[in-house]
């Protein structure tokens, strides 16, 4: 398992030196010199603190947590060496879901119901982490930023 946050102290390493402990990333280069397992085992995908509902992921291990809103599907397209194995019929866009990202690497099949002491679990993880957030500063919406305004992409509005 490896995150974007583990570039740096891998490179460092590759390069002979060392990260400053207490960093979020950690040095990948056994893994990927020697294929040993990854020190890291566990990341966090997103905590959102701006929404008024509870929304965040976590991955730990095998097993990935998605609270709130997970986004809108994005037209997945089966692959064609994917056995039959159809998704849960749910909301796609909210909830709480707990996927076996090595049993079910699509994320079709939501565990949340069937595994309510992994749910406790990884959700009491998610939450320790949202101790130690740092609030997100987001500055007030600017008109100028509109995409119509610079050739269909978003702009600051300022540059």
């Amino acid at each position: 398992m490896i995150h974007a946050v583990d570039w740096f102290p891998t490179i460092l390493a590759a390069a002979g030196g060392t990260a400053d402990a207490g960093i979020d990333g950690v040095s990948q280069l056994d893994t990927i010199m020697t294929g040993k397992p990854s020190p890291r085992t566990e990341f966090v995908y997103n905590i959102d603190d701006v929404s008024t509902s509870k929304q965040g992921a976590i991955r730990v291990g095998d097993y990935k947590l998605i609270e709130g809103f997970a986004g809108t599907p994005d037209g997945w397209i089966r692959p064609d060496n994917l056995t039959d194995s159809p998704a849960d019929s749910e909301d796609p866009t909210n909830g709480t879901w707990l996927f076996n990202l090595k049993d079910d690497p699509t994320e079709h099949h939501n565990l949340a119901d069937t595994m309510p002491d992994k749910l406790k679990e990884m959700q009491a993880r998610l939450a320790e982490y949202r101790k130690s957030l740092v609030p997100a500063i987001n500055p007030p919406r600017d008109p100028k930023s509109n995409p119509q305004d610079w050739g269909g992409a978003w702009s600051p509005g300022w540059c």
